[in-house]
């Protein structure tokens, strides 16, 4: 694993993206420095990001195997792609994954045999790959009969081990499922936790032994974007645009993640994050119930994108507005600051009106960062400009341009277990 990432690294340091970088001027700055005396003085914060992988398109999607392999989806949400799960064979190469035939449904083929739409793919805590396909073929609406599905993979052979079809009648308000969580401790066999990021958003969880799928909080308060949301990406107003028609932004539940017992996730297109108990989501209460247990940790100030958390029970949130990933300890032991008059450290978890949101990192090199995984003390996250995409932009001009870079940078923490 530590050969192949510095042979990625080795690569890297050799490729530039129009030369070489300057130092940031937020890096020179002194106690006596004047902030804001120059037009590029943006604070650039955080430790250095270190360039992974880089490619002719945009990816969506990243995970990672216990060999320190990367893998990439390539959602077809906004364009087609010919890969849509594809594993990096260099610092600019991939192959697709598990193989070329998965890539792309044959006609009359069952579509629960192929991928239609795959959004990503994750590691749980006992080396199942997972990869979460919308089953929505670019341009459609809905999704194709059979093919939004949760499938579990053997990571080294490519094989696939178990199916879970999301039912049909499920279907309902153009679903589009985006991201998925595993806790393989609950139950028999362990629940993913799926999020759909439709206007109407929802939780959808899957009882990994029996199969049984449960749709919870659609068109929920906390689970539906803010009315009249729009945004901003690089100083840059942006909406969604068709041709000169304009609407608000109006995607649903995006990012998630699991810790401390608890399911944590943001509506993207809000400034809203939630979080309750995962016991809440599994334990057959009504849609009301739920919503009668659900947190509030405050306004988050960005729309968001992927959530991820690490084993010391910190969540990482993606915040493309502010060109930056933010996070929040969840557990008191963590805390460092005293806040409404908490003391720092202590034991137990968070109150949730104490939740004290900080910058990981934040640059211009972290162009709308969208999805996240932790490996060896190191957190991967993609890049993708989706800001700049032509759905986004007036005309619908596609101001993106790559090759679009994926990093990773030091935290010294594992995965959530």
């Amino acid at each position: 694993m530590l050969l192949l990432l510095a042979a990625f690294a080795a690569t890297a340091a050799t490729q530039t993206f129009n030369g070489t970088c300057p130092i940031a001027l937020s890096h020179q700055r002194t106690n006596l420095t004047t902030i804001g005396q120059c037009s590029a003085d943006l604070d650039v914060i955080g430790p250095g990001l270190e360039a992974v992988h880089e490619y002719v398109r945009a990816p969506t999607g990243l995970g990672l195997d216990p060999d320190g392999n990367i893998f990439f989806t390539y959602a077809r949400n906004m364009e087609p792609q010919n890969w849509t799960l594809t594993k990096a064979t260099g610092f600019n190469s991939e192959a697709p994954w598990p193989s070329a035939e998965w890539q792309n449904c044959a006609a009359g083929q069952n579509a629960s045999e192929c991928f239609v739409n795959v959004q990503n793919v994750v590691l749980d805590a006992e080396g199942t790959f997972w990869v979460i396909d919308s089953g929505v073929p670019n341009g459609a609406s809905y999704p194709t009969t059979y093919g939004a599905k949760i499938m579990a993979f053997n990571y080294t052979t490519g094989e696939l081990i178990r199916n879970y079809i999301y039912p049909p009648e499920l279907y309902y308000a153009k679903i589009q499922l985006n991201d998925i969580k595993v806790n393989n401790t609950l139950g028999t066999a362990g629940y993913a936790f799926v999020t759909e990021d439709s206007a109407y958003g929802s939780i959808t969880t899957i009882d990994l032994d029996t199969g049984a799928t449960i749709r919870h909080l659609f068109n929920s308060t906390f689970t539906t974007p803010d009315p009249h949301f729009i945004s901003m990406y690089n100083g840059e107003v942006i909406r969604n645009w068709a041709g000169t028609k304009s609407s608000n932004l109006n995607s649903g539940t995006n990012g998630i993640a699991l810790t401390g017992g608890n399911v944590y996730w943001g509506v993207k297109a809000s400034n809203h994050w939630y979080f309750a108990s995962q016991e809440a989501f599994i334990s057959n209460l009504t849609d009301a119930e739920i919503e009668a247990v659900v947190q509030n940790p405050g306004n988050f100030p960005s729309e968001q994108a992927g959530f991820t958390a690490d084993d010391h029970g910190r969540v990482y949130i993606c915040a493309s507005a502010q060109n930056a990933i933010l996070y929040a300890d969840t557990l008191q032991s963590e805390v460092t600051d005293e806040v409404n008059g908490v003391s720092a450290g202590g034991e137990g978890m968070v109150a949730a009106a104490n939740y004290n949101l900080k910058t990981l990192v934040r640059g211009g090199q972290v162009q709308a960062a969208d999805t996240m995984a932790i490996l060896d003390g190191w957190l991967y996250f993609t890049t993708n400009q989706q800001g700049l995409a032509p759905g986004r932009q007036y005309k619908n001009i596609d101001k993106r341009r790559g090759p679009f870079r994926s990093y990773r940078t030091w935290i010294g923490r594992g995965p959530a277990v």
